[in-house]
């Protein structure tokens, strides 16, 4: 389980999965022993924090034992921790946002979001 601090500067509200907004220049969130969230930014789309736990995404080695894939639409970010990690997600006046740790390691890295079988199914 990690933690997940949110703060924002975007002229809208964002949703939160559990049912909470982060209100524009409002209060910061924070969000403990945290699993999946979704967050749904208006204009923007979803960014979706899939907790990984022990599991591996394979090509990306990293020693630290519990894992956080964050998932967007061009990029994504994998964090892996030991023992209680902590993320912070900071949303800027253009909707922009920048995910900062300081436990674990964190890294921009590139998934597909689609893969498309043209032999059909067999």
């Amino acid at each position: 389980m990690y933690t997940l601090n949110l703060k924002s500067d975007y002229i809208y509200p964002i949703s939160i999965s559990d049912g909470q907004k982060l209100l524009p220049k409002g209060p910061s969130v924070k969000l403990e022993k945290q699993g999946n969230v979704i967050l749904e930014v208006p204009g923007m789309g979803a960014f979706n924090f899939l907790d990984v736990a022990a599991t591996r995404i394979p090509g990306f080695p990293n020693p630290q034992h519990w894992g956080v894939l964050i998932r967007t639409h061009t990029i994504e970010a994998y964090y892996r921790y030991e023992g209680g990690g902590e993320l912070t997600a900071t949303f800027d006046q253009f909707g922009t946002c920048t995910l900062t740790t300081t436990t674990g390691s964190l890294i921009a890295i590139s998934l597909p979001e689609l893969i498309v079988n043209d032999k059909g199914i067999e």
